[in-house]
C-alpha cells in the first residue's frame, strides 16, 4: 500500500487545519440515519477522526483497504461546528500480524489558542491482499451476554454506507469489487460510522462536554446489516444479525 514505507514508530504526519463543517456533519449523520439537529452548534466528536484521516492522506499514506481496529477519543471540552482546529499526529507502534501490518497512531487537536481540546488514538490493519483473510491482529473476546439491555436498532443500507464514505479515500466502503479483493462478502461500513451510534446514545440529554470513549472493532459491519445497540453500565456494543458483537465500547463522562 502506498506510504507503507513511511509507517514506522516515530513517523510524524503533516499537521493539518481541520474543522467539522455544518454541512458535512449534517450530510454524514444523515447517511447514518441520525438527526444532526439534535446536536445544535456542537460537533459530534466522532468527526474529529476525519481530521486524523486527512493528516494521513496529506502525508502520502494510502487508506485504500485499511481496516479500522481500535479508536479512542479523550474529549476535554465540546467542539463547536466549524471551529478551526489543528491536527498533529504520529505513529506510535507497528506490529506484523497474520494479514499484514497493524499500525497505532496518536493525534492531538488544538484550538486557535493552542489548547488541546481532544486527543485520539487509533489502530488499523494495513492488509496484504495476497494473504488469506483471518485474524487481523487480535482475537475477538468471548461475548459477555449478561445484563446488556437493548437501547435501539440501526439499519445500514448500501446507499447510506456509500454516502458516508463518498470521499473515495477507501473504496472498501462503497465498491463491491474492492471489498471482495480484500476478502469481504460486501462493502463494510467505516468504523467511524458505527461510533456515531455510540455518541448518539450518550447524547440523549445533549452532547457531553467531556468524554473518554474507547472502541474496539471486532467484526465487519456490512453495508446491509441491521445493528442492535446494547448498553450496560459504562459499556456498550453493536450486535449484528447473527447475534455477534461487531464492536464494543467503554466510556466515561468524567
Amino acid at each position: 500500500m502506498q506510504g507503507d514505507e513511511l509507517l514506522e514508530a516515530g513517523f510524524a504526519f503533516e499537521t493539518v487545519a481541520f474543522s467539522v463543517e455544518r454541512a458535512f456533519q449534517e450530510a454524514k449523520l444523515g447517511a447514518a440515519g441520525i438527526d444532526a439537529g439534535h446536536y445544535g452548534n456542537l460537533a459530534d466528536p466522532t468527526f474529529l477522526g476525519h481530521g486524523a484521516l486527512k493528516a494521513m492522506h496529506e502525508s502520502g499514506i494510502s487508506l485504500l483497504g485499511q481496516v479500522h481496529m481500535t479508536q479512542r477519543f479523550r474529549l476535554h471540552r465540546a467542539v463547536r461546528v466549524e471551529e478551526p482546529l489543528t491536527v498533529a499526529g504520529m505513529v506510535t507502534r507497528v506490529e506484523a500480524v497474520p494479514r499484514g501490518r497493524r499500525v497505532w497512531c496518536r493525534f492531538s487537536y488544538c484550538d486557535r489558542e493552542g489548547r488541546e481540546v481532544c486527543e485520539t488514538e487509533r489502530s488499523g490493519l494495513r492488509p496484504d491482499p495476497a494473504r488469506k483473510r483471518g485474524p487481523g491482529g487480535g482475537s475477538a473476546p468471548v461475548p459477555d451476554e449478561d445484563s446488556f439491555e437493548q437501547v435501539t436498532e440501526h439499519r445500514l443500507t448500501p446507499e447510506g454506507v456509500a454516502a458516508y464514505s463518498d470521499d473515495t479515500l477507501n473504496a472498501i466502503h462503497n465498491d463491491p469489487e474492492v471489498a471482495a479483493r480484500y476478502g469481504f462478502r460486501a462493502p463494510i461500513a467505516a468504523g467511524l460510522m458505527g461510533i456515531h451510534y455510540y455518541v448518539a446514545a450518550l447524547a440523549g440529554d445533549g452532547m457531553p462536554g467531556r468524554l473518554d470513549l474507547a472502541i474496539r472493532f471486532l467484526r465487519p459491519m456490512f453495508w446491509d446489516d441491521r445493528l442492535s445497540l446494547q448498553r450496560r453500565n459504562g459499556r456498550m456494543r453493536l450486535v449484528n444479525p447473527e447475534g455477534k458483537p461487531v464492536s464494543e465500547a467503554e466510556y466515561s463522562l468524567q
